[in-house]
């Protein structure tokens, strides 16, 4: 693509929100902050520390919100990173294996991509915002990619096709839809549908590619993918923002063992009385606030997004929570609001990978966050504070 080539034009606030709003993932490589987990977390690979990830969150906020060109971003950015010693090819050891490896930093190529990468899913994230606020007079949604010799076909056939905002092929087909994808979406209500002579495209006419497995080697996850997207975008930039993440349920009814209890399982309409002192806690006062959800941030200014998504099995369902659950939730909730200490500390998960999460500690137990799953630790568990501190009652952050 070449570095002229201009990004959207639009109002920022919400693109900017977007961008803002995540929080920070520390990965050795792309592959471990997967599809809807970038949505909730800046992340550079390789980038092995939060100053680091600052320095160029910051860059990237200021291209967004004052429309830097890639020359210029490149040009403000590339001397800090230099500084820092975060340039050209270096010996790191990576988390995953305890190997040393030669690894490329900083170049321009990656410069580009993260300018590039980041302003888009940004901007069409705050585009997915004003698409919701609007959709009660702009209920469908058309799908428009850009007709020259460097769009995928997959992309040309998407082209055209309207839907209602709600329809779930938004989930895993609003763009971007791959690395670059310029693509883009129309709002439009049915008086417009009419006047210009279009349709809206029913289930069965919608253009669809064929289907294969993407094996993620860094994870071990498969994923099924569409001909035409790219590993790692087949998911809706501005729905998955506030969704939680949580991983496969691991069964363990006793919040104090510290290991099988992650409270994963779901919330639903008869199990919502049992929780709601978890959502109370974070001023989502009614089951629709749960489910929509909000960014909450941390007595360290650390952004987490609450949302009844915390509360998902893998199988998209929610089952019900007994009391004891709800107890436990509820201590959670008090411990991630008010806690004692907050810390970064690197775990080995059960497959043996290292996972980075940031513990909550306080007098009710422990709460870890990590890309790909929360848990609660009762006060029994054992969990202690290790790691890096980033915060505590006493001293307040610690740098």
């Amino acid at each position: 693509m070449a570095d002229t080539e201009p990004l959207p034009i639009g109002p920022p606030a919400d693109a900017v929100a977007a961008l803002v709003a995540k929080g920070y993932e520390i990965a050795f490589d792309w592959r471990e902050v997967w599809q809807e987990e970038n949505a909730k977390a800046f992340t550079v690979a390789k980038a092995m520390s939060r100053d680091l990830l600052e320095d160029i969150r910051e860059a990237v906020t200021r291209a967004l919100d004052e429309g830097l060109t890639l020359q210029q971003f490149q040009k403000e950015l590339r001397p800090r990173l230099v500084a820092r010693g975060w340039w050209g090819r270096a010996l790191m050891t990576d988390p995953a294996d305890g190997v040393e490896k030669v690894v490329r930093l900083g170049s321009p190529a990656r410069l580009r991509t993260i300018y590039q990468t980041n302003l888009r899913v940004s901007y069409m994230a705050g585009r997915w915002a004003r698409l919701e606020r609007t959709k009660s007079a702009f209920p469908f949604l058309r799908y428009v990619s850009v007709k020259d010799a460097r769009v995928r076909p997959e992309h040309a056939a998407w082209d055209g096709t309207i839907l209602p905002v709600d329809h779930p092929w938004w989930d895993t087909h609003f763009p971007p839809n791959g690395w670059n994808c310029r693509c883009d979406v129309q709002p439009v209500n049915e008086r417009m549908i009419a006047r210009r002579g279009w349709e809206v495209t029913e289930d069965g006419d919608i253009p669809r590619a064929p289907m294969r497995d993407y094996v993620n080697r860094r994870t071990g996850e498969i994923t099924r993918l569409e001909q035409g997207m790219d590993a790692g975008w087949s998911y809706n930039v501005g729905k998955a923002a506030l969704d939680g993440l949580t991983p496969p349920p691991r069964p363990g009814r006793d919040p104090d063992d510290g290991i099988t209890s992650e409270l994963n399982a779901q919330l639903s309409d008869a199990a919502y009385e049992g929780v709601r002192a978890f959502f109370d806690a974070f001023n989502l006062r009614s089951r629709e606030a749960a489910v929509k959800g909000r960014v909450f941030t941390d007595v360290a200014g650390w952004p987490l997004a609450i949302s009844a998504g915390l509360l998902r099995r893998a199988d998209g369902e929610i089952s019900p929570l007994d009391a004891k659950d709800g107890a436990g939730l509820a201590d959670a909730a008090r411990t991630i609001i008010d806690p004692d200490r907050i810390g970064w500390l690197w775990i080995a998960g059960r497959d043996g990978r290292a996972m980075l999460v940031r513990r909550y500690q306080g007098a009710r137990g422990s709460v870890d966050f990590a890309r790909s799953f929360w848990r609660w630790m009762g006060p029994r568990s054992g969990a202690i504070a290790r790691g890096r501190l980033v915060w505590t009652r006493e001293d307040g952050p610690i740098s």
